[in-house]
């Protein structure tokens, strides 16, 4: 009988064990959302969520050196790259695989990234050559202007550096459908007017944008504690 109590004893405080060890993952994972990797046939995914909303990291399976990152989330720009790269590092964890990326598609840059788009849309309105009224006439030149400001402006340094620990050098590939505005109807008008912008002239403050990705040399690789 005391055999019998023991080991049922033993079974009662492995038990209780197992629920406070399943209940502190649990508060983890609350607070430290995870992330899930799904996979079907077109693609592959890696997926978190903050506060109910939903972010990504898109893989086609035929279009493998394309990645297309979702977020839409309200989060500082700092926390958003160290988020891209943890779904980078789950959605593509073999480092020769890696290899094979050539584009980084971010849908709208004043929703994905819109402290970057902040800056071109500033970039614009201290630049002497942006004339919004040739933009309106002429197909294709606030595309290239965009393209010139986001490329030559050193708007998105942070990323480039988040993806340099990754083993990449970025650049601008290309921009398309170049959204402009008075300062007033942009989303981030009221920052633009305190640097100095132009209430009346309208400026490029948005578009599709894709980024070039390009492998560096293994031995050229960055770490955080380089930087």
């Amino acid at each position: 009988m005391n055999r019998m109590r023991q080991i049922r004893l033993a079974m009662s405080s492995l038990m209780a064990l197992s629920v406070l060890v399943c209940a502190l993952a649990m508060s983890h994972a609350q607070d430290s959302p995870g992330i899930l990797l799904t996979e079907d046939e077109f693609e592959r995914q890696a997926v978190t969520e903050l506060d109910g909303c939903r972010v990504s990291l898109e893989r086609r399976k035929k279009e493998a050196h394309l990645l297309h990152f979702r977020h839409d989330c309200r989060q500082p720009l700092e926390e958003k790259l160290a988020l891209l790269k943890k779904l980078l590092e789950t959605l593509v964890p073999d480092l020769d695989d890696r290899k094979a990326l050539r584009t980084l598609f971010v849908g709208r840059l004043a929703v994905t990234f819109p402290e970057l788009a902040q800056r071109v849309a500033l970039a614009a309105s201290q630049h002497q050559d942006w004339d919004y009224k040739r933009a309106w006439k002429e197909s294709g030149y606030s595309n290239r202007f965009f393209l010139q400001l986001i490329s030559e402006q050193g708007i998105f340094p942070e990323l480039q550096d988040m993806l340099a620990t990754l083993g990449f050098e970025v650049q601008v590939a290309s921009v398309e459908k170049i959204l402009m505005a008075k300062p007033k109807n942009i989303p981030f008008g009221p920052w633009l007017l305190e640097h100095g912008a132009d209430p009346i002239t309208k400026l490029p403050f948005d578009a599709l944008t894709w980024f070039h990705l390009e492998s560096m040399p293994e031995n050229s690789l960055i770490t955080p504690s380089e930087k």
